[in-house]
């Protein structure tokens, strides 16, 4: 009887470690489909220029309809700083390696957005009425129609959700104004859009006291979430409880604007959709002055998931207010808005680390840098 033997070898007639190219030529395209798919993206990219049978694999629907059902939890992270010109990296945490990246049509840095399956969603801040879909890997891209009724507002979110199965986009737009009469009362004006009926529609439209409708928001399980800010300036203690939460049920269109608690005095709070877990990051401390970062997943109640070790909190230098974070799958990414120095923090293995350094350079003290976080998928489209 053989027996193992040092390097994993074993005893007997020896194998050959070299597969017949034969064996690999006269593999079927389902089986060249099923290799292909789970490699990395940059990967399926060189793929399809090694040779016509590859490049036909890779661009075949049954190919792309494999792509949609596989999990995508390393979402890469777009970054850029010039307000004119939208150029910048996309960071892929897999190779660990910064890429050139431009986005075909987005020509100001001056838009919100939200991402959601491969497509992303921008929303032009100086004109609130143009929304564009974008597969920013594919580049293919297309307007979407403008809501009957223009819209106004003195602040504007923007989340979107894709239905994995069905394929159906579904976009919300939630319209914070302050009422002329009374300076107390904010109006909350949620419009819908979706792909089937391929048209905008109100939804739902209430009056808050003493909130705010923000610009931050997401879309976790069906259910729309929105960041609300405090519009009382009364208390001991200032700026104590100024961010709440409100949820709006796409399927039946239940409105909760009880504003829900958040876990303690925070700063530039994000909202995420991680693997369909609510999940928040927000500076933690009172009057603008930021002591830590942490993350917590909701629950029935706020629970907190990890805290910015103090290296990596130190390692940022000096922090405004505000900061930049965006995650989904497993991956959420932190910097300051003053540099491109990227944080990681894997949710899975519940660790931090910095990516490579940035090429970006920082031309003058006030330049500042953006960006958000995105999958890259070949088969995603609108």
């Amino acid at each position: 009887m053989s027996s193992p033997t040092a390097a994993g070898e074993i005893d007997g007639p020896s194998i050959e470690i070299f597969p017949d190219e034969e064996l690999w030529t006269d593999l079927p395209d389902d089986l060249w489909e099923r290799i292909l798919a789970v490699l990395p993206v940059t990967n399926i990219f060189r793929a399809g220029a090694v040779c016509k049978r590859w490049n036909s694999i890779v661009s075949s629907k049954r190919f792309l309809s494999l792509l949609s059902q596989i999990l995508f939890d390393k979402p890469w992270y777009f970054m850029y700083k010039d307000y004119k010109n939208t150029a910048g990296l996309s960071y892929d945490p897999v190779s660990k390696k910064w890429h050139r990246f431009d986005l075909p049509c987005m020509h100001t840095s001056n838009w919100f957005v939200a991402s959601a399956n491969g497509l992303v969603c921008f929303m032009d801040n100086s004109n609130n009425n143009a929304l564009y879909i974008c597969n920013p890997t594919t580049k293919i891209w297309r307007k979407l129609p403008e809501p009957s009724t223009k819209w106004s507002a003195d602040y504007y979110t923007v989340s979107m959700t894709v239905d994995r199965v069905t394929k159906v986009l579904t976009m919300v737009v939630a319209l914070s104004n302050q009422e002329p009469d009374d300076y107390s009362h904010w109006s909350l004006t949620i419009e819908v859009f979706d792909s089937d009926s391929n048209k905008w529609r109100t939804a739902t439209k209430t009056i808050l006291h003493g909130w705010r409708g923000g610009e931050n928001s997401v879309i976790c399980n069906g259910i729309f979430y929105c960041v609300m800010y405090s519009t009382s300036m009364m208390g001991g203690e200032e700026n104590c409880c100024r961010h709440g939460l409100v949820t709006y049920k796409i399927s039946d269109g239940a409105l909760d604007s009880a504003s829900m608690s958040m876990p303690c005095s925070l700063t530039s709070v994000k909202l995420m959709n991680c693997k369909d877990r609510l999940v928040m990051v927000g500076g933690i401390g009172k009057c603008d002055i930021i002591k830590g970062i942490g993350i917590w997943e909701l629950d029935t109640e706020w629970r907190e998931i990890a805290k910015m070790p103090n290296k990596y909190f130190r390692g940022f230098g000096e922090f405004d207010d505000v900061f930049a974070s965006s995650g989904s799958g497993d991956i959420i990414y932190i910097h300051s808005f003053g540099s491109p120095q990227l944080l990681l923090f894997d949710m899975l293995q519940r660790s931090w680390r910095w990516s490579q350094k940035c090429p970006l350079v920082k031309k003058h003290p006030l330049q500042l840098f953006t960006g958000f976080c995105f999958e890259p998928r070949l088969e995603a489209c609108d």
